[in-house]
């Protein structure tokens, strides 16, 4: 079985990437974090005593990132840090021969993950590395019933997609995201936009089965302590002639989750169920009658990492963790920020 180091101590690689791995028995053999403190603290999470985990950080005099790299029964890593961060760090796992799945977004902005791509597909697919991106949406099981309606209930022809995101950030209440530095000040474009963006794009291309190929959006910075901007309300336009919309807002106190993908025989809906994880796929007729309501828990993170260690012991990618995937929600992202255009494409 593959060893596995996991990189990064924050939210995410407590509450998701650590669980996750667990789950699926990966045999997990190091913990990299920039502080031997959160290394110890995420640490301290893992009650396996099966697992001999070893820590590394840049604090400590010995067991530093190269010295984790330079082990050979680490064959693969999984990377949750900030995204500026990110891409020196994967080319330096790739560069000690690692199989590589790291955080969404691909990179702070196109120009840097078409490097970081170009840079993989000539110097590390070759020798037959894996480098994959780590986008739950594209893994989450309710999205994925709803792509399977999408071919069956609207034989695959969809005219309309219209997505509504709205969410509340309010730093008084504490919310633990907005608390971590990075995100608080953002030194990438669209702050929490480009943060939670392309989770929403992910989805609707995922779902739709196809490409956003034009936007025209108009963004605004409502609340002062979200910058550069909390919200966007744009057009899309896709590759297969059909048309959209989508609305993403971190300064709504109304909140919202709703993703319509309509058709001539009716419509599929993914909307929120309630209960954090999981969301209603709804199926709706021609007259609006509903004909299927199913709500799905998604468990998309533990599915990633699932098709991730698969994809290692195989040797193979699973496309839905391709990193083109990845580039092509940024870029729809990208164009959301800068008022719109012609997405770009790798």
């Amino acid at each position: 079985m593959a060893g596995i180091a996991l990189l990064g101590a924050g939210l995410f690689a407590q509450e998701a990437h650590l669980p996750a791995l667990l789950e699926h028995n990966a045999n997990l053999l190091a913990i990299y974090s920039r502080s031997t403190t959160s290394a110890q603290s995420l640490l301290s999470k893992v009650n396996n005593n099966n697992l001999n985990l070893t820590i590394y950080a840049d604090d400590h005099p010995t067991h530093t990132l190269d010295a984790l790299l330079a082990r050979p029964d680490i064959t693969a890593v999984v990377i949750a840090l900030p995204i500026t961060a990110q891409p020196a760090i994967v080319r330096k796992c790739l560069l000690a021969g690692k199989h590589v799945l790291c955080e969404k977004p691909l990179a702070k902005d196109t120009a840097t993950a078409r490097a970081l791509i170009k840079d993989y597909e000539t110097q590390y697919q070759p020798r037959g590395q894996l480098f994959a991106i780590a986008e739950q949406f594209r893994h989450d099981r309710a999205f994925t019933r709803a792509r399977d309606l999408v071919q069956t209930h609207l034989r695959g022809k969809v005219a309309h997609v219209h997505a509504r995101m709205w969410g509340h950030i309010d730093p008084v209440d504490k919310n633990q995201w907005y608390e971590t530095e990075w995100r608080k000040t953002p030194a990438y474009q669209g702050g929490f936009v480009l943060d939670g963006g392309v989770h929403f794009i992910a989805l609707v291309r995922y779902v739709s089965g196809l490409e956003v190929v034009r936007t025209a959006s108009l963004t605004a910075q409502v609340y002062e302590f979200l910058p550069p901007l909390d919200t966007v309300n744009a057009a899309l336009s896709f590759g297969n002639g059909a048309a959209g919309s989508v609305s993403i807002s971190f300064a709504s106190v109304k909140r919202a989750f709703e993703f319509v993908f309509v058709g001539e025989d009716g419509c599929v809906i993914v909307e929120g169920a309630g209960v954090e994880g999981s969301s209603r796929v709804v199926c709706e007729g021609k007259e609006g009658e509903v004909v299927l309501e199913e709500v799905i828990e998604g468990n998309g993170v533990s599915e990633e990492v699932r098709a991730f260690l698969e994809s290692v012991e195989k040797g193979k990618l699973d496309e839905r963790l391709a990193a083109g995937e990845a580039f092509a929600d940024l870029a729809v992202v990208q164009s959301l920020c800068e008022g719109g255009g012609v997405v770009e494409t790798l």
